[in-house]
């Protein structure tokens, strides 16, 4: 193999140590701003908004949530996102791809604090703050390979079914292979539960793992490889920590920006990557999810904007801005649960935790609870809230891929452009979107199919 993945963005590390305002103070010398104490590597983790706290976005341009107009389309920033939107085997054109760029920058960082920390002494009084960084590393490099491998993987757990590079080493001469599916799984596992004892319980920052949000992505992650028992024992191992949820009947569904930022639901900050389609006023809501919510439920108000006849926007962001959201908040882990709990055939505790969202979703005493004991019907509700709670966010493109596993929940998506139509049928290889142009010549690991 040649080059490794990530030999730019060491400069890039630097620059972000090179930033801190003390460090340019005390040392100037540019020999010097290699990171080398506890602070410089927190200030590597601490990066959130340029690097450790972005999710790739492409996955949701290629989903069934939103549609845009022929003209809108053509108006958009990137090839990436225009041929992203209509499932192009060849979608970059020569682009560099944030999506694959930006979450191996964050696996680079980790690495380089993971490595870090192997060079400074421990001592009683810094044994709190080294393992809260170690955690928070072993956290992101988790979050960051389970982002590429929903995008860059097709569905499926066998041996033979490949994931992604899987670079544990900063070292810029390390060979890049692909691993397998399973094999990066077990990664992120191990990862995500060495990282456990290490994090702490809370933090004062959400940008910053712990200990919740860690057992909230297990139970993310065990929920894609359709392991539902481990899901199930994650998510109320992460609710019993935090079950808070906004109660929206609190909310100003008029305000432009209904949901508040950094609110106590979330239990990890994330946004996505700005794409034009990510933030343009049109990029509409898709008009049959719209249609489904019933008029008492608040969603149907905090969550979007009319923008002209039949045409809705959504605004109801957790990140508080017109970026999207692509963290981990509780909605979703009640969600998890509940559809863990109804495949496993607990339908008291699924109904349990459908209720309790969706009575902080409807207006206040027009809620009647779901009372459906029929574990098939109860499912297809809980997928449905499921769809209708977490949309705009990081998640659907997963649901796709898993979901499309099963005959009674698989869908064929559509798009109609400049009189054309488009179609992704259930279980296409362009499931897994293709390893950027620039990677495969550079390393040359196998492409996906096309």
């Amino acid at each position: 193999m040649k080059r490794h993945i990530y030999t730019q963005l060491i400069l890039s590390c630097l620059i972000v140590v090179g930033c801190s305002e003390d460090f340019l103070e005390k040392k100037p010398d540019k020999s010097l701003v290699v990171p080398t104490t506890l602070e410089d590597l927190q200030a590597l983790l601490d990066n959130a908004d340029r690097v450790m706290n972005i999710v790739p976005a492409i996955g949701m341009v290629a989903s069934d949530d939103a549609f845009t107009t022929d003209n809108a389309w053509q108006g958009l920033f990137t090839a990436t996102e225009r041929n992203s939107y209509i499932w192009k085997d060849n979608i970059y054109e020569g682009e560099a791809c944030a999506d694959w760029n930006i979450p191996y920058q964050q696996v680079f960082y980790a690495n380089v604090v993971l490595e870090g920390l192997e060079k400074i002494e421990p001592t009683s009084a810094n044994e709190v703050q080294r393992k809260s960084i170690k955690g928070s590393a072993l956290f992101f490099r988790a979050h960051a390979f389970h982002q590429l491998l929903e995008l860059f993987s097709v569905p499926g757990g066998e041996g033979s079914v490949l994931g992604i590079p899987v670079r544990l080493t900063a070292d810029v001469n390390a060979e890049v292979t692909r691993a397998s599916r399973a094999e990066t799984f077990n990664q992120i596992i191990n990862d995500l539960t060495d990282a456990l004892p290490l994090l702490p319980v809370n933090s004062s920052y959400k940008t910053r793992p712990t200990t919740v949000a860690a057992k909230a992505l297990l139970a993310r992650v065990y929920l894609n490889m359709e392991e539902y028992e481990s899901a199930e024992s994650w998510a109320s191992e992460s609710l019993s920590e935090n079950n808070y949820l906004l109660d929206y009947n609190s909310l100003n569904a008029a305000a432009t920006r209904p949901v508040p930022r950094m609110n106590e639901e979330i239990l990890l900050h994330g946004q996505m990557i700005t794409y034009g389609y990510t933030v343009f006023s049109t990029t509409y809501v898709d008009t049959l999810l719209y249609a489904s919510y019933e008029n008492d439920d608040l969603r149907k108000q905090v969550f979007f904007r009319l923008r002209s006849p039949n045409r809705y926007t959504f605004k109801a962001n957790y990140t508080g801005t017109s970026t999207l959201f692509g963290g981990i908040a509780n909605d979703e882990v009640y969600l998890i649960r509940a559809e863990c709990r109804a495949r496993l055939g607990d339908i008291a505790g699924a109904l349990d935790d459908l209720n309790a969202l969706l009575e902080k979703r409807w207006k206040t005493g027009a809620f009647v609870p779901v009372s459906d004991t029929d574990p098939e019907i109860l499912l297809a509700r809980i997928l449905e809230e499921r769809r209708k709670e977490l949309l705009f966010r990081a998640t659907r493109w997963s649901d796709l891929k898993r979901l499309n596993q099963d005959e009674r929940f698989e869908v064929t998506l559509h798009r109609t452009l400049n009189g054309e139509e488009h179609s992704l049928p259930p279980n296409d290889v362009r499931y897994a979107f293709p390893i950027p142009d620039q990677e495969i010549q550079t390393s040359g690991i196998e492409q996906n199919p096309r």
